[in-house]
C-alpha cells in the first residue's frame, strides 16, 4: 500500500492500459480519478475498481483535447481529493491510415489527443505539485515514438515522438520542485488498439520479440505503478520500454 494517502488522475481509463493502470494504482492504496469519453464503460470500470480496491474513485467524461474541459476537471479533482500527486497521461487514438489517406483534420485530431492533451494536463497539475514539492508524472508514449513503429500510422508515430521530447523537457523544468516526469513506451499490448491477437501485425511483433508474446495491459500497469511510487524518486526524464524485447534500446 505504498500509495496510500495519494491521489492520481489516469486519462483514457475506460478500457485497456488505462483501466489496468487505474486498477493497479488503486490496489496500492491511491484514490483515483478516471476520465474518458465512453460513459457507460467508464462508469462500470469506476464501480469495479472502487469495489475491488476499496479506495475512493471519481470519474468524469472529459474531451481531453478541450483545454477548458481539462482545466475544469483537474480543478474539480484537486478539490475532491485535496491534491493530486500522480498524473498518468494514457489516453490516445490511432487511426490506421496510410499517409495518402490522412486528412489535415485527422492529423490535427491525433496530435491533439495524443500530445497536446498531455501538455494541458501537465500544465494544470503542476501548480499543486510545485506547492507540495512532490509529484509523479507518467506519459504513455509508444515504441513507435522511438523507431517509427512497425504498423504505426505517421501521425501516431509523430505524436508519440513528441511525447518523448516533451517528457524530457518537462523533467528538466520541474525536477527542482521534487517532481519526476517519465514516459513508458509499450510495444504491442493486448487491447482494442492492437486488434485481434492472431492478426498478421501481432504475429510479426511476436516473431521479433524476445519473450514471444504480445504484452498484457497489466505489464504496463506494473511499470506505471513503480514510476508513480516513492521508490522511483531518483528516476526522471526516462523512457521505460515495456515491449518484450522487440526494441533493444
Amino acid at each position: 500500500m505504498e500509495l496510500k494517502g495519494q491521489s492520481a488522475i489516469v486519462t483514457g481509463s475506460a478500457q485497456g492500459i488505462g483501466r489496468a493502470i487505474a486498477a493497479e494504482l488503486a490496489a496500492r492504496g491511491a484514490a483515483v480519478a478516471l476520465c474518458d469519453v465512453r460513459e457507460e464503460a467508464l462508469s462500470a470500470v469506476a464501480d469495479d475498481i472502487a469495489k475491488s480496491a476499496g479506495t475512493r474513485v471519481e470519474w468524469r467524461i472529459v474531451d481531453i483535447a478541450n483545454e477548458r474541459a481539462v482545466a475544469e476537471f483537474v480543478t474539480e479533482i484537486e478539490k475532491a481529493f485535496g491534491g493530486i500527486q500522480i498524473l498518468v497521461n494514457n489516453a490516445g487514438i490511432h487511426p490506421l491510415h496510410p499517409i495518402e489517406e490522412i486528412t489535415s483534420d485527422e492529423w490535427d485530431r491525433v496530435l491533439a489527443v495524443n500530445l497536446k492533451a498531455q501538455f494541458y494536463f501537465c500544465r494544470a497539475v503542476l501548480p499543486g505539485m510545485r506547492n507540495r514539492k512532490y509529484g509523479r508524472i507518467i506519459n504513455i508514449a509508444s515504441e513507435a515514438g522511438k523507431n517509427g513503429g512497425t504498423v504505426a500510422a505517421a501521425h501516431y508515430a509523430a505524436s508519440k515522438g513528441g511525447v518523448l521530447a516533451f517528457t524530457r523537457n518537462l523533467a528538466q523544468a520541474v525536477g527542482i520542485d521534487g517532481i519526476t516526469v517519465n514516459a513508458i513506451c509499450p510495444g504491442r499490448i493486448a487491447s482494442s488498439m492492437a486488434g485481434a491477437p492472431d492478426s498478421p501485425e501481432n504475429r510479426r511483433f511476436i516473431e521479433n520479440s524476445i519473450l514471444k508474446r504480445i504484452g498484457d495491459p497489466e505489464d504496463v500497469a506494473f511499470a506505471a505503478a513503480y514510476l508513480a511510487s516513492p521508490h522511483a524518486r531518483f528516476i526522471t526524464a526516462e523512457s521505460m520500454m515495456v515491449n518484450g524485447g522487440t526494441l533493444r534500446d
